[in-house]
């Protein structure tokens, strides 16, 4: 990044205006043409000064935020068919951080546009882009052209298949080299940016401090059969749809008063159920939830332990409750699945993760009482990330099931607590029935 240039694989582009619509396609006429080239990159924030020569362009942003994968992922979905999930990442150029975006090459058939420019003339629908000497992204323009497309498109296909062919002879099971980020990486990079964010938003007050507690999970899913992005209102109609209240307070609730109501922002619905207001109820950790929903299926849930909300009658950040995790993350997949179905992808696959921070020092209790954890055991590991794919139409007849697979490392941190497969069964019907 220090000396970057231009080449057949690397472009390089001033500040682009992502909420603009102009901008938008010119970012996804560049990601379909590398795309179709086999691969390659966009750097984002940088303008040649001179011949070969390139500085950071003006007008920097003060965030980097518009540049996330989210929103490069939204872009080149609605743009782009077939689809591409581009990669994006941060990388410090030494003068400051710039966006460059990752295309993936290796596919089997020409990409083309879905849709086109507002001007019809940088982006065309149904056109086809690769790159060509300038450099620059444009039609073919000769057989010659179109001819190394296909043949690019034919040998991608024909080295997946020689490389299973390899496995077979080999007697191993086949692979192959991933031409683009799993739903799994994509997921995480969508989690760890809105955790980000949810950081960002810490209290300077000290009527807020409270509601950025010592411990927390954070809840992510990506609707995998959602590939064309949701208009806002319908989807906030979705969500709030989606969420049915089994635990008396509910994930991604849509809140409707005056300085909680969800807002758009960077490409996805986003709410922060948290306020200064002294005379709001809604003051301790449990309560007080970050959560974001992007217009691709991405959602994210960012909430303080129950058992910190409690200090007249625990400690905060001291026991960990034996039976809220079932109860916490059954309630978020159920949602996840009601979500898929509202928007028309009810048999799609999620993928779905949760990270629970805070943990070490904890001890195995159950604050109603109602359960015992016989003998002390107590976390020494701070965090734990868990991810499973599962398919959205399963969740409500297979939850117990896929909880108790879920959920038994995260016991196991107490001091090798097994889970006991009953405790799972009965908390989940529990769950259903409402009765918390």
């Amino acid at each position: 990044m220090a000396t970057p240039r231009e080449d057949l694989g690397v472009e390089i582009k001033s500040w682009l205006d992502l909420t603009n619509k102009d901008d938008c396609a010119t970012l996804a006429k560049t990601i379909i043409a590398l795309a179709n080239y086999g691969g390659g990159f966009i750097i984002l924030g940088m303008r040649e000064a001179e011949a070969g020569v390139f500085e950071e362009a003006p007008c920097r942003p003060t965030t980097l935020s518009g540049y996330k994968q989210d929103v490069i992922a939204g872009i080149a979905a609605s743009y782009a068919e077939p689809a591409i999930q581009p990669a994006v990442y941060q990388v410090d150029g030494g003068a400051g951080v710039f966006p460059v975006v990752q295309v993936p090459g290796g596919n089997r058939t020409p990409i083309q546009a879905k849709r086109g420019s507002p001007d019809q003339k940088t982006l065309l629908v149904g056109r086809v882009y690769i790159r060509r000497p300038k450099p620059e992204s444009a039609e073919p323009a000769n057989s010659a052209e179109w001819r190394e497309l296909i043949d690019r498109c034919v040998r991608a296909g024909r080295d997946d298949l020689l490389d299973a062919i390899r496995g077979i002879l080999d007697g191993r099971e086949a692979s192959s080299v991933p031409s683009a980020p799993s739903d799994e990486a994509l997921l995480t990079a969508w989690a760890d940016d809105g955790l980000e964010r949810w950081k960002a938003r810490a209290p300077t007050s000290p009527t807020m401090v409270k509601l950025f507690p010592p411990g927390f999970y954070q809840v992510a899913y990506k609707l995998v059969g959602v590939t064309t992005p949701v208009d806002g209102p319908q989807l906030l109609e979705a969500i709030s749809s989606a969420t049915t209240r089994h635990t008396g307070w509910s994930p991604w609730w849509v809140p409707t008063r005056d300085g909680l109501r969800p807002y758009m922002k960077d490409g996805a619905i986003e709410c922060f159920i948290a306020s200064e207001d002294p005379r709001r109820m809604l003051d301790d950790p449990a309560h007080a939830d970050f959560w974001r929903v992007s217009l691709t299926g991405e959602a994210l849930l960012v909430r303080g332990f129950d058992e910190d909300s409690h200090p007249d009658r625990v400690k905060p950040g001291t026991v960990f409750d034996i039976t809220l995790p079932v109860w916490r993350v059954g309630d978020c997949m159920l949602q996840a699945a009601g979500l898929a179905a509202a928007l028309g992808v009810p048999d799609t696959e999620i993928a779905f993760a949760v990270k629970w921070g805070g943990l070490a020092g904890r001890r195995l209790t159950h604050i109603e009482g109602r359960r015992m954890a016989f003998g002390s055991y107590t976390a020494q590991q701070n965090t734990l990330d868990r991810v499973v794919t599962i398919r959205a139409d399963q969740v409500a007849d297979s939850l117990p099931e896929i909880l108790f697979e879920f959920l038994k490392p995260l016991y196991a941190l107490f001091d090798f607590f097994q889970l006991p497969k009953s405790l799972v069964d009965e908390e989940a019907q529990r769950l259903r029935q409402g009765r918390f």
